[in-house]
């Protein structure tokens, strides 16, 4: 298996999970307030747990990025107890444009829009990880049954 469908699994996670914190219609200040809360407190949401919460620099871009530190919650990970891996130390981040760096022409609205313009997700030592095992172990914990991990557009649904 390659490392794209770890990637598609942990964005589908992420996506389903945030969308049950924030609304999709929410204010962009008030999400971005709430997930700051949300690293700062290491907030559980169902399958994740928020980590950290930080902006750095791109030296690309010559913008700063927000990054968003996640890892599965503890209800998570005990809900597989005989799995042969430790995926205690599973780590990935969201990058988002910083808001105030994004030009007024392509602003988003609300909250759903700004997580739509998520540019890439990180997975920390993903080279450490067997990715069929991995991904193994995330389709025994998550239900990706109503979800599409082919072609997906990062927080486009609605949840409500």
């Amino acid at each position: 298996m390659e490392q794209a469908q770890l990637f598609k699994r942990l964005l589908a996670i992420t996506e389903d999970e945030i969308m049950t914190f924030i609304r999709h219609d929410e204010e962009i200040s008030n999400a971005l307030m709430k997930l700051d809360l949300g690293a700062r407190t290491r907030r559980i949401i169902n399958a994740i747990q928020f980590e950290d919460m930080w902006q750095e620099f791109s030296d690309e871009s010559q913008t700063f990025n927000i990054h968003l530190s996640m890892r599965l919650s503890p209800n998570t990970l005990s809900s597989c107890l005989n799995f042969e891996e430790d995926m205690n130390c599973l780590e990935w981040h969201l990058v988002l444009p910083k808001y105030a760096d994004i030009k007024d022409d392509i602003k988003p609205s609300c909250a759903g829009e700004y997580l739509a313009m998520t540019k890439q997700l990180d997975i920390v030592d993903v080279n450490e990880y067997d990715i069929d095992k991995t991904c193994s172990y995330l389709d025994q914990v998550y239900d990706f049954s109503e979800i599409t991990l082919n072609q997906r557009m990062p927080f486009s649904r609605s949840k409500q």
